[in-house]
Order: structure tokens, then C-alpha cells, then sequence
């Protein structure tokens, strides 16, 4: 890896992306392209991950938005005050009756939502889930994010969760379901849950049982998974020796700033720690402090964590 051709890429992005470039500034952007090869494998490959970014649902923009259309530089569009604005709206409960269709939370936020058959649903912030009741089955898809729901029971008429490409059913329970990066976490509070993941045979969830599943099935029982998957609720963030990524996903839900890995290879790094929701900066400071990573402000409303 040359770091020197990394750091000048990034100030090259920037610059050529900040809407102040000149004739001038592009000539010389040719000329350090042509300069090295290694200058342009830097450059291009920067241009990909952000490419990428555009395809990926961010969580600052408010519940029932219009589709966003955001250009580059419009990634702290709504800064600090957007995020307090969200905020706002914490503990708000909507009563959903016969609703069908898909509801959102923006950064920071969280809701409290009433189904139409008296189930409850906590949805953490950056959030999106959306509701599918039939005669046959109360279907609830989490498209992103967490949430917790509290099931009632339905003579003929089960309970399930659909997340990724896995399946929670139950009939009377208290469900958390959080999906993260490459897998989901189901955590039951009470009660009694099916997990049906990766088409291997279901398995039972008792109360206080924890499990994550991903395209190969669910995986071993989590210890204390199910205090860590409800922390939120009391405003805490708690990690067990989470990889780099599902952390960062996890603050990109609280943080004003869009938070990003440049090095792929740190999404491995594993992170321990809790943080309070309302100081999601103090957990990056942690991992600065821990890991082998430092972070980049190149403007307002954006966080590049890199390897040192």
C-alpha cells in the first residue's frame, strides 16, 4: 500500500468534489494521475467506495421522506441540528391501524409504534421496517436497523419477523431483531420464538436466549446477548467483541456525521465497549484509542476512519 499516493487521493477527492476547483486544479490533478499508476489505482479506488456509499440507505433523513437525492456534499446536509430535530421525535408513539407499507426512523430518533392487533414495536433510530398483515399471518419486515416487538397472540394468525434471509416466528413473545452488516441478532426478552435461517432446520429461542444468524444458519448462543441487544432502550450502545463495521453501522444511526471505513480490512477489527447514544464522538475516540486506526474530518458531516 503507498500511503503517499492514499493521502494525496483523498485531498484530490475532496478538492475536485468541494465544487471550488479550477482549470488550474485539474490540470494538475491529470498530471498526479499520470505521475504513477499507483496514483491512479488510489484515486479510482476511492471513487468506487463512494460510489458504492450513493447505493447505501442512510439513516439521516427524516421518517416517510421523499427519495433522497443527495450529491456528495450533501452528506452532513442536515448537521447537528438535523439530528437534534430527530431527536425530537423520541418516544413518539404512532398508532398504526390496518396500516400497510414501510415507516422510518432518522438519526437519533427512536418511535414507538401500535399494530393494528394491539402488538407493540420499538424501532431504534436509523431504522426501517414494514408492516404486512394478511387473514393467515402478521408478517413485519425489519429492512434495516433494530427493533423490538411485543407480540400478542392471535389464534391462528402467527407472529413473524422477517429480516434478511431469515425468519422469527411466534405466537405470543418479546422479540429484539437487529440487522447488521453481514448478519442479524434475534434476542427474546419473554416468551418463546422459531428462528428458521439459512434453510436449515428452525430452532427454539427461549427467553434470555440469543442467537445470530447469516446465510450458513443461526450460530451458537450468544452470552449476555440479550442485555446488550436491549441496551438501547436505556440509551446505550453495547458491543461484545463486534467486528469494526457492525460498530460503525451502529453509530452511523446515532452520529450527525456520516461515519466511513476507507482500509475493508479493519471492518474485521473487533470492538468491545458500551457508549451513551447521546455521545456517539466518545465511542470514536475509544477506538481510536484501541485499535490501529486514526480518523479524518475532511469537512463538515463526514468521519473516515483509517488504518495509521
Amino acid at each position: 500500500m503507498d500511503r503517499d499516493a492514499r493521502d494525496e487521493a483523498l485531498a484530490w477527492f475532496v478538492r475536485l468534489q468541494s465544487g471550488d476547483a479550477d482549470a488550474a486544479d485539474r490540470a494538475a490533478f491529470a498530471d498526479w494521475l499520470a505521475r504513477d499508476p499507483a496514483n491512479r489505482q488510489e484515486y479510482d479506488r476511492l471513487s468506487g467506495v463512494w460510489s458504492d456509499l450513493g447505493r447505501v440507505p442512510d439513516p439521516r433523513r427524516f421518517p416517510r421522506a421523499a427519495p433522497n437525492r443527495r450529491r456528495f456534499l450533501s452528506l452532513g446536509a442536515l448537521g447537528v441540528g438535523g439530528a437534534a430535530a430527530c431527536a425530537a421525535g423520541l418516544g413518539a408513539a404512532v398508532v398504526l391501524t390496518g396500516w400497510p407499507g414501510e415507516f422510518r426512523t432518522g438519526t437519533g430518533e427512536r418511535r414507538s409504534l401500535a399494530l393494528a392487533d394491539g402488538s407493540a414495536v420499538d424501532l431504534d433510530a436509523g431504522s426501517a421496517l414494514s408492516v404486512d398483515f394478511s387473514a393467515a399471518e402478521r408478517r413485519v419486515r425489519l429492512i434495516e436497523g433494530r427493533m423490538r416487538v411485543a407480540a400478542v397472540p392471535d389464534p391462528g394468525r402467527p407472529f413473524a419477523v422477517a429480516c434478511a434471509d431469515g425468519i422469527v416466528s411466534m405466537a405470543e413473545a418479546t422479540v429484539v431483531v437487529h440487522r447488521q452488516p453481514d448478519s442479524v441478532v434475534v434476542a427474546v426478552e419473554k416468551g418463546t420464538a422459531t428462528l428458521a435461517a439459512g434453510g436449515r432446520p428452525p430452532v427454539r429461542l427461549a427467553a434470555g436466549d440469543c442467537r445470530a444468524y447469516g446465510p450458513d444458519g443461526p450460530g451458537p448462543l450468544l452470552r449476555d446477548g440479550v442485555a446488550a441487544e436491549t441496551a438501547w432502550r436505556q440509551g446505550r450502545l453495547v458491543f461484545q467483541g463486534q467486528p469494526l463495521d457492525a460498530v460503525v453501522a451502529d453509530l452511523n444511526r446515532y452520529h450527525p456525521a456520516r461515519i466511513l471505513l476507507w482500509d475493508r480490512p479493519l471492518a474485521a477489527l473487533r470492538v468491545d465497549g458500551s457508549v451513551d447514544v447521546g455521545r456517539p464522538d466518545a465511542a470514536l475516540n475509544a477506538i481510536v484509542r484501541t485499535l490501529p486506526v486514526r480518523t479524518l474530518r475532511p469537512f463538515p458531516g463526514l468521519v473516515i476512519i483509517r488504518s495509521v
